[in-house]
């Protein structure tokens, strides 16, 4: 970890933005990883906290704006060019229906923490044309959540057990993967709760 930020320096924080962005699109990049080892790096003193919240938080929200803008006006259809759409496009559909019937506000924003939620809220805000306000709220307040979140896992696994960088990073992404577990299992259970109450 130390040897990464010495050889980017200052670019460090700009290209985790990017990363953050992009997995707005595709949801499988693991730019959670580089997240909670910022926070695990901000607790050793190797990166500034606040710097690295402003930073994530700023990716978090430039890929859920574009990719809502995407579904939203359908030009998520020019994906259709390349094979690598096509199936990025298959992803974002498969996590709009792991979404199962959060069609308000406040369940757009609580998919957001199952496994794939980020992109399946902000997609499915864009298919059901969500006001452009209540969009960027919600944009807005999942990425600052989003972000505290993987920030602070790996800011607060790093003070708590003085473990190496890489070591605190590992830890974090151990916790944070079962906590995620869990809430999709959650969820899967009160979506199919749901379907047989329907079908009853």
């Amino acid at each position: 970890m130390v040897e990464l930020f010495d050889d980017w320096g200052v670019w460090l924080l700009p290209l985790q933005a990017f990363f953050v962005a992009l997995t707005a699109l595709v949801p499988l990049f693991p730019s959670e990883v580089m997240v909670i080892a910022s926070g695990a790096m901000a607790s050793a003193g190797l990166l500034p906290l606040t710097w690295v919240m402003i930073a994530t938080t700023l990716g978090c929200l430039a890929g859920d704006v574009i990719l809502y803008t995407l579904c939203r006006y359908q030009l998520v259809r020019l994906l259709y060019r390349w094979r690598w759409g096509r199936r990025l496009h298959r992803v974002m559909v498969r996590a709009s229906i792991r979404a199962g019937s959060a069609t308000t506000w406040t369940g757009l924003l609580l998919i957001r923490w199952i496994p794939g939620g980020r992109a399946a809220s902000m997609a499915s805000a864009g298919m059901m044309r969500l006001p452009w306000r209540q969009a960027a709220g919600l944009a807005l307040l999942g990425s600052v959540i989003w972000s505290g979140w993987l920030v602070g896992l790996g800011y607060i696994t790093g003070t708590t057990t003085n473990l190496p960088t890489w070591a605190s990073t590992l830890t974090a992404i151990g916790i944070g993967t079962l906590v995620a577990l869990i809430v999709a299992l959650r969820v899967s259970r009160r979506h199919a709760r749901s379907q047989t109450s329907v079908r009853a």
